[in-house]
């Protein structure tokens, strides 16, 4: 009889801890939250490649014409997080559709630029657009949905002055996005729609996404 309470009270302590075990294992822990990586993109937009201030391509074709630089092809990570930073160097062209002027696509919905007001001082703000009229350039990723208008260096700042624009954006899954700028920024050109705006390695680009 002892025998047998012995083997049943064995078997009741060994259920309790497999169940202890279960509970601990499997129902307390809590997945953590999905994150992918963050990978940094920095550009520079000019009005000419060959006078960039921080990549300029001396040996370029066309060196008058306005491009990204240093590349316009970007390799980035899926379903991650892009910090991007621009450095804009270039005058204000404008917008044809003022519907552009607005912030698509990006974390928050915004912007943040530093930037020269009208009497020259250095200003910041976090921006959800900018007047139409003033933009020089844009960062549009349609596919991603994806827009950003690129404020142009005001006529009162200082020489070799640079608009530095923030933003951070999500990739989705692996493939090639076309990516372009949406001012018509060819000068020379019919409409401002060709040279650098119809030439690969200026105005548009490919995002590699892997």
């Amino acid at each position: 009889m002892l025998r047998r309470v012995s083997f049943v009270a064995a078997g009741a302590v060994i259920v309790v801890i497999a169940m202890v075990a279960f509970v601990g294992l499997f129902m307390l822990p809590r997945p953590g939250p999905l994150e992918g990586t963050t990978t940094k993109l920095h550009l520079e937009t000019v009005g000419a490649v060959g006078a960039a201030l921080e990549w300029p391509r001396s040996k370029d074709p066309h060196p008058d014409w306005v491009g990204y630089l240093p590349t316009t092809t970007w390799r980035v990570p899926a379903n991650s997080t892009i910090q991007v930073q621009i450095d804009q160097e270039d005058s204000a062209t404008g917008l044809r559709n003022p519907f552009w002027g607005k912030v698509f696509g990006t974390e928050g919905g915004n912007m943040h630029v530093a930037f020269f007001d009208d009497k020259g001082n250095p200003q910041e703000s976090d921006m959800t657009s900018i007047d139409p009229t003033q933009a020089a350039h844009t960062f549009a990723i349609p596919d991603l949905g994806v827009f950003v208008p690129l404020l142009g260096v005001n006529a009162a700042a200082p020489a070799n002055s640079t608009n530095v624009i923030t933003f951070s954006f999500k990739t989705k899954g692996p493939g090639r996005y076309h990516w372009q700028c949406f001012v018509p920024c060819g000068a020379k050109t019919i409409f401002g729609n060709g040279g650098p705006m119809q030439t690969i390695g200026y105005m548009g680009g490919t995002l590699i996404v892997v």
